[in-house]
C-alpha cells in the first residue's frame, strides 16, 4: 500500500457512528454499530490471528517504530479495518474469540490524550486500542485492567491523521462500558444503556435523555378541547417529539428508544435481522450530511457500512451502503489460522434473482 493510501486510511479514524448493544430471548448478545464518513479507503473485514506480531503504537511510514513496543495477539479477532499502516492492524470494530466486541466512535471536541508515557506502561496509539484490546482481553474487567494500569494512551499521529475516538465494548455479560478520554484523563462508565453515538460525552447523553421522557411506543388517545373531540390522524403519536436528524445527540435518543421498546429477536438470527433494522432508523442516507463542496458523492457522509456480532456465536455481520446483502463469518472456523486474512466489503449492488 502507497503511503497516500495510508494516509486516507489514517483520516477514517474520524469517522462518526452509532451504536447498540443488544440481545436475544435466548440469551444472545449482540452488538452493532454504523460506520459513518465520506469515504472507505482501503478497509476490508480482517481476521488477525492468535500469537500475530503488532506494534502498541508508531507506523511504518513515519519511521517512529520501537521494538519495545511490539506485542503478540493473545486472541484472535474479526472485524471490519484496514491494513495501511502495514506493522499494525488498524481495527475500527470488532469481536475476538472469547466474545469480547466493541469498536472506536469519533469524539470531536473532547478527546485528549498526553504525550508523556506513564512508568511501567506501553504507549498505546489509540487508533491501535481497538485492535490491541481485543488482541489482549477477555472481558470488560481486563479491558478497564490494560487501559488504566498497562498502557497509555498517547497523543501520535498515524501517517498525519490521529484518532479523536471513544470506544464501547460489550462481553458476555451483557455489560457495555464506555471508555471517554478527555484532559482530566480516561473516564470508564459501567453498566451503561448499551448505546452510543459521538459528542458530547456519554453524561451529557443520559442527562439529555430526560428531555424525551414523554416519547413512548404507545398511542396518545382522542382528547376533547374546547367542545370538540380531536383525533389523532394516523398510528406512531406517542413517538411525537422523538429527533428525526443526523445530529449524534438525535441518534443517541433514537438509538435508546429503539433499544427501550425494540422487541427482541427469538434467537441470533431474527436479532440479528431486527438490530440491522435499528440501524437503518439511525443511518446516514446520501445526500443528507453534506460535509465540503466536492462535486462528487465524496461531500457526503453516509453510513458506509453496518456491522453486527454476536459474542456467543462469534460471527460477524455486515453491509454497505449501496449491497443491502448480509455477508457473515464465522470466527471459529478461523481459529488456526496463521497469517493475516481479509474478506471484501462488497460495496457495488448485488441482487438475487428469482426468475
Amino acid at each position: 500500500m502507497s503511503y497516500q493510501s495510508a494516509q486516507q486510511a489514517s483520516q477514517q479514524l474520524t469517522a462518526g457512528c452509532s451504536s447498540i448493544a443488544w440481545e436475544t430471548n435466548d440469551n444472545k448478545h449482540l452488538w452493532g454499530r454504523n460506520y459513518d464518513y465520506n469515504t472507505i479507503a482501503a478497509s476490508d473485514v480482517i481476521v488477525m490471528p492468535r500469537q500475530y506480531q503488532y506494534y502498541t503504537a508508531g507506523d511504518y511510514y513515519d519511521k517512529n517504530l520501537d521494538k519495545h513496543n511490539l506485542v503478540n495477539s493473545k486472541y484472535a479477532v474479526t472485524g471490519v479495518g484496514t491494513l495501511g499502516m502495514k506493522t499494525t492492524p488498524l481495527f475500527y470494530e470488532g469481536i475476538n474469540e472469547k466474545g469480547l466486541m466493541g469498536g472506536q466512535l469519533f469524539y470531536a471536541g473532547y478527546a485528549y490524550f498526553p504525550q508523556t508515557v506513564q512508568p511501567h506502561t506501553l504507549p498505546l496509539n489509540p487508533g491501535y486500542a481497538v485492535t490491541h484490546i481485543l488482541a489482549q482481553c477477555a472481558t470488560n474487567d481486563d479491558v478497564i485492567k490494560l487501559l488504566t494500569k498497562q498502557v497509555t494512551c498517547i497523543d501520535q499521529a498515524l501517517v498525519g491523521g490521529k484518532a479523536t475516538v471513544h470506544w464501547v465494548f460489550t462481553d458476555r455479560s451483557g455489560e457495555s462500558i464506555i471508555i471517554e478520554p478527555d484532559r482530566t484523563g480516561i473516564h470508564i462508565y459501567r453498566h451503561t444503556a448499551g448505546v452510543m453515538t459521538n459528542s458530547p460525552d456519554y453524561p451529557w447523553h443520559k442527562q439529555n435523555l430526560l428531555t424525551y421522557l414523554n416519547v413512548q411506543n404507545d398511542e396518545f388517545p382522542d382528547r376533547n378541547m374546547n367542545g370538540i373531540t380531536v383525533k389523532k390522524p394516523f398510528k406512531g403519536t406517542g413517538a411525537l417529539g422523538l429527533p428525526g436528524d443526523f445530529t449524534s445527540q438525535s441518534r443517541f435518543i433514537r438509538a435508546s428508544f429503539l433499544k427501550y421498546f425494540g422487541v427482541k429477536g427469538k434467537d441470533e438470527a431474527e436479532g440479528i435481522a431486527y438490530l440491522f433494522r435499528f440501524l437503518d432508523n439511525v443511518a446516514m442516507p446520501l445526500g443528507m450530511v453534506k460535509v465540503n463542496d466536492k462535486h462528487d458523492l465524496s461531500a457526503y457522509d453516509i453510513s458506509i457500512y453496518s456491522a453486527a456480532m454476536c459474542s456467543e456465536s462469534l460471527r460477524f455481520y455486515w453491509r454497505t451502503y449501496r449491497d443491502c446483502k448480509l455477508y457473515s463469518i464465522d470466527l471459529n472456523k478461523e481459529l488456526d489460522n496463521q497469517e493475516i486474512k481479509t474478506f471484501p466489503l462488497h460495496e457495488d449492488p448485488e441482487f438475487t434473482m428469482m426468475n
